[in-house]
């Protein structure tokens, strides 16, 4: 039987942090230790700053959005950013938690409207390569604030560079990119067809 494969959760990245400055690894992230916070507060911090990049394991292309029966359109919370270029007549975006069209001015729509849409995720819910780069970089953030002293910094900016790396390895692989295609497999060459001409 194959062993589990440990993979890193919230409370084991704030105890990383924590050992870059020297302190004692906490056993939940409520502790008093007022340094636990700060450092949960870095993390999610940088987690918005990277997610919100938008990168292929958080990005989805032509995702349905239906009106409800008021004909708005609810956008869940998890949701960074919405946009297509197939929209045309119209310019949605994100107001109160709802599609708001900026070119006519109303919340209302009629049909259901498909985007691009770059969620964020919880950090157990990330690739292991980003969880990895979010709290070398959140190490780096938080001894400079925390401790104010970059000499205590074991994930140096070559630490963090290597992280990055690997991520964005992660994101060549895992997007398949080419001139061709874009990161949803989709066609994004337009090729002169002479019939096209011959129907316009």
């Amino acid at each position: 039987m194959a062993s589990s494969v440990y993979k890193l959760n919230k409370l084991a990245a704030v105890n990383i942090i924590l050992s870059n400055v020297g302190q004692a690894p906490v056993t939940s992230i409520t502790s008093t230790n007022p340094m636990v916070a700060i450092a949960d507060s870095i993390i999610d911090e940088v987690m918005l700053q990277v997610q919100s990049e938008g990168w292929v394991f958080n990005t989805e292309q032509d995702y349905p959005f239906t009106p409800d029966t008021n004909k708005n359109i609810i956008v869940p919370p998890n949701v960074l950013s919405i946009d297509s270029v197939h929209w045309g007549n119209m310019e949605p975006v994100i107001r109160n938690g709802k599609l708001y069209d900026k070119r006519h001015h109303t919340y209302e729509f009629t049909e259901k409207l498909y985007a691009k849409v770059v969620w964020y995720f919880d950090f157990e819910e990330l690739p292991e390569v980003f969880k990895q780069y979010i709290v070398v970089r959140a190490a780096n953030l938080f001894a400079g604030r925390a401790v104010g002293s970059t000499e205590v910094v074991k994930y140096s900016e070559r630490e963090e560079a290597r992280a990055l790396a690997a991520v964005i390895e992660y994101e060549t692989q895992q997007g398949d990119y080419n001139m061709l295609n874009d990161r949803a497999g989709g066609n994004e060459l337009q090729s002169y067809i002479p019939y096209n001409v011959m129907n316009r």
